[in-house]
């Protein structure tokens, strides 16, 4: 690691641009299987396609568990188990791992509504306190110019969401109704008219959680208030 490398947080357009590349000829060209391990350990597998929606864990199909690290379950296999790579981008170990499920993952793209909380809550501005004023720094996040909850034709082309459309209503097996997009069923915390970032949700997260069955996958899309939590976690990128 090298501080020259430009090193900074996922952005959600580059999130974009990995989602659409393992969806195409250069990628593994399927959906990237689910980390189904609870214990929230990269590079994990579950062992096979979930089949169903957002349910419990008593489901054929949609199970998840813990291990220990390097340690295959019931459901779930590690890493280093060559049958782990159905969960990279590339269908091969050179690819990108927990795009699909795992935990929520944080990128930087959130809205201009609430700029003074983010700029207030973040710990960036104190090494570099004109983050989110100076233009220099805009290629780092991604910034949703709204006034209100940004409209469908108000997005950023390119991240994977604007696109994956259209978005519609299903009823999973713990018998709640979700929104999903057309692109394998990624849990799409969205309606038809409206999308995303408001007052107090202010920050992308993707890729669905543990527990959200074939609703969990790197088209899955929702929003945070940008808080901590064990169940959401960022990924960091280095540009050579």
């Amino acid at each position: 690691y090298k501080r020259n490398l430009e090193s900074h947080m996922m952005k959600n357009t580059e999130w974009g641009a990995v989602t659409y590349l393992s969806h195409s000829e250069y990628g593994s060209n399927t959906r990237v299987r689910v980390n189904n391990n609870s214990a929230y350990i990269t590079g994990y597998a579950a062992i096979e396609e979930p089949t169903k929606g957002y349910t419990t864990n008593s489901i054929e199909g949609n199970r998840y568990e813990s291990t220990q690290l390097k340690q295959d379950g019931t459901y779930t296999i590690n890493y280093y188990n060559p049958s782990s790579v159905v969960a990279s981008t590339t269908g091969n170990y050179t690819g990108i791992y927990d795009l699909s499920s795992g935990a929520w993952e944080y990128v930087m793209g959130f809205t201009t509504t609430t700029s003074s909380l983010v700029q207030g809550s973040s710990g960036i501005t104190s090494i570099y306190n004109d983050f989110f004023t100076n233009e220099n720094w805009n290629l780092y996040y991604d910034l949703y110019r709204v006034t209100a909850q940004i409209n469908n034709h108000k997005r950023i082309l390119g991240d994977a969401i604007g696109e994956i459309g259209p978005f519609y209503n299903e009823k999973d097996l713990d018998n709640q109704t979700r929104i999903k997009s057309s692109w394998y069923k990624g849990y799409a915390n969205a309606n038809t008219n409206t999308n995303l970032l408001n007052t107090s949700s202010i920050w992308y997260a993707r890729g669905g959680s543990i527990n959200y069955g074939e609703n969990g996958n790197s088209f899955a899309f929702s929003y945070f208030n940008g808080a901590a939590s064990k169940g959401l976690s960022y990924r960091i990128i280095l540009n050579p």
